[in-house]
C-alpha cells in the first residue's frame, strides 16, 4: 500500500483570499442590519399593538407573522417604558 503525502496547508490565491474576506465582510454588515431591523420592528409592533385597548396585539401578530402572545408581549414592554402609561390627550 502506497501513501501520498498530504497536504496540510494550503495558500489561497490572493484574489480569492481577498474575495472570500469581502464576501464575509458583507455577511457581517448584513447580518448586523438584519439585528437592527428586528429590534426596530419588534419596537413598531409593541408600539402600534399597545395603541390600541383590544386587538392590537392579534392585528399586528397577524401583519407580521407573529404570535399574538409574543406581539402583546411587545406592547407591554412598550407600556412599561412609557413615563406615563395612561394616555393623555393635549388639550
Amino acid at each position: 500500500m502506497t501513501t501520498s503525502p498530504r497536504l496540510t496547508h494550503v495558500v489561497l490565491d490572493p484574489c480569492e483570499a481577498r474575495e472570500l474576506d469581502q464576501l464575509a465582510h458583507t455577511v457581517e454588515e448584513c447580518a448586523a442590519a438584519l439585528e437592527q431591523a428586528r429590534a426596530a420592528l419588534g419596537e413598531a409592533a409593541g408600539r402600534i399593538a399597545a395603541g390600541y385597548e383590544r386587538g392590537g396585539p392579534a392585528a399586528v401578530a397577524a401583519r407580521v407573522g407573529w404570535s399574538r402572545q409574543h406581539v402583546s408581549t411587545l406592547a407591554a414592554t412598550h407600556r412599561r417604558r412609557q413615563p406615563n402609561s395612561g394616555r393623555e390627550d393635549a388639550a
